[in-house]
């Protein structure tokens, strides 16, 4: 597994990167996503502008391709009249990032994504089945890790990780640390205590600037080390970009170089938050690979004007 090979980088050497904002890359192409279920839809009718994303992730060095299993559980594709076709449009996710993944000249982890933020909340035990269920066609699907994500909430996040965990697949927990939600008004050593006992291995801080990320890393490090969990950031393009809505006003040349800040100050993953696309990977890419020369990245590896398949 690809997994495998790049798993001791959590540690040591150059950050693992993980990819973009996927709604906002396909936006930035002029796809439209309007409601939930609409990347199962795309899956199914337009699976070459998937697999161009992919292949433009690949193409900007990514360390992990998440799958675009968010919107393929049975109650986001019933809003596109698609809800008895999760397994097929779940396999198909995964089998497109990993056909874009065995094309690299480099190991690339592939990952499921679990839990989503564009489906209402339901009942405990409805909840605990769909995910569980979901988690099991993430990993007979391909998946070498899981990100789990809390549908906004963080009764939501802790089912996610217990889910995807009870696999006993890697299991990296989407933490947002913005204004409004619920980590501003908990105890973070509580919350990161309960996320590690639920099964997560790494805990991802989603957040809309650097400032905020260098503020909730240095809160989190003494529990982080305690409980043994892995730091990542996931970085917005601005502090006013929406998740999945790619950003005009981001440089990502400019973003990258802020991001660096993260990795010296302890994140072992970043990747990109709202508003990011693949333009902000690949300027990540570069920056990093000048900050950690010992893993080569060269500029022809990530320069702006490439891109797979005419991307």
């Amino acid at each position: 597994m690809s997994f495998d090979r790049i798993r001791h980088r959590l540690n040591q050497g150059r950050p693992l990167v993980l990819d973009a904002d996927s709604g906002a890359s396909f936006r930035a192409r002029g796809v439209e996503l309007d409601v939930p279920g609409t990347l199962g839809m795309l899956l199914r009718e337009q699976p070459s502008e998937v697999l161009s994303h992919h292949l433009a992730e690949v193409a900007s060095r990514v360390d992990v391709l998440s799958a675009l299993t968010v919107d393929t559980t049975p109650r986001a594709l019933a809003e596109v009249g698609m809800q008895h076709r999760s397994a097929q449009l779940t396999g198909r996710a995964l089998d497109l990032a990993l056909e874009a993944a065995s094309d690299a000249a480099k190991p690339i982890a592939v990952a499921g994504v679990l839990g989503s933020d564009m489906v209402g909340p339901i009942a405990a035990d409805r909840m605990h089945e769909e995910l569980t269920e979901h988690a099991a066609r993430l990993r007979i699907s391909g998946s070498e890790l899981i990100i789990a994500r809390g549908q906004g909430s963080r009764l939501s996040l802790m089912a996610a990780v217990g889910a995807a965990a009870e696999l006993d697949l890697p299991t990296w927990a989407v933490l947002e640390c913005s204004r409004g939600t619920e980590l501003e008004s908990s105890s973070l050593f509580d919350v990161l205590e309960a996320l590690r006992d639920a099964g997560a291995t790494a805990v991802l801080l989603e957040v809309p600037s650097v400032q905020v990320g260098l503020t909730e890393l240095e809160r989190a490090r003494p529990a982080l080390d305690a409980l043994g969990l892995i730091a990542g950031v996931l970085l917005a393009a601005s502090d006013e970009s929406v998740r999945g809505f790619a950003d005009p006003t981001s440089e990502p040349a400019q973003w990258a170089e802020h991001a660096l800040d993260l990795s010296l100050a302890g994140a072992r993953v970043l990747g990109g938050g709202a508003g990011t696309t693949e333009s902000h990977t690949r300027a990540l890419a570069l920056a990093l690979g000048s900050l950690h020369p010992s893993v080569p990245t060269t500029r022809s590896d990530t320069e702006l004007d490439r891109g797979p398949r005419g991307w």
